[in-house]
């Protein structure tokens, strides 16, 4: 009898975490920026990976479109550590893609921020902006 609610309660207490995580990840994404000048970014969390209980890597993906026209994805990763008297950033990069235009981009990370910019070469380029913080109980915060 023990042993079988063990099992129970070690089932509920996961579901209860899995749902937790999924609601935080709906909670922020997708955003979509309009930047009133015909572009527009569409920004969403496509992979959050903790490796240790006080570190987690976090990618953010913007889609960027000029009207209906889809110019091309940058990609924003960054690695955070944090320990609840503080957060640091320890790791940043980028990288992005685009079917039929060219593109330049640059991430860095200072305190427990990560940012990076992506110019695409459409109409003269565009340049988009993210960034993340992270405090010090691991929560996330995003701006463009």
């Amino acid at each position: 009898m023990r042993k079988k609610f063990s099992i129970i309660f070690l089932a509920v207490v996961m579901s209860f975490s899995f749902i937790v995580n999924a609601f935080a990840a709906s909670a922020i994404d997708p955003v979509t920026i309009d930047y009133g000048d015909g572009y527009t970014l569409k920004v969403s969390t496509v992979d959050i990976s903790t490796f240790t209980v006080r570190e987690k890597t976090i990618t953010r993906q913007a889609d960027a479109y000029h009207g209906s026209t889809y110019i091309g994805t940058f990609y924003l990763t960054g690695t955070f550590q944090y320990d609840a008297r503080k957060a640091v950033a320890t790791s940043d990069s980028w990288r992005a893609s685009s079917p039929s235009y060219s593109y330049s981009g640059k991430s860095s990370h200072s305190g427990a921020s990560v940012s990076g910019s992506c110019t695409f070469n459409y109409l003269g380029g565009k340049t988009y902006k993210l960034t993340m913080t992270c405090d010090k109980n691991g929560n996330m915060s995003y701006t463009q």
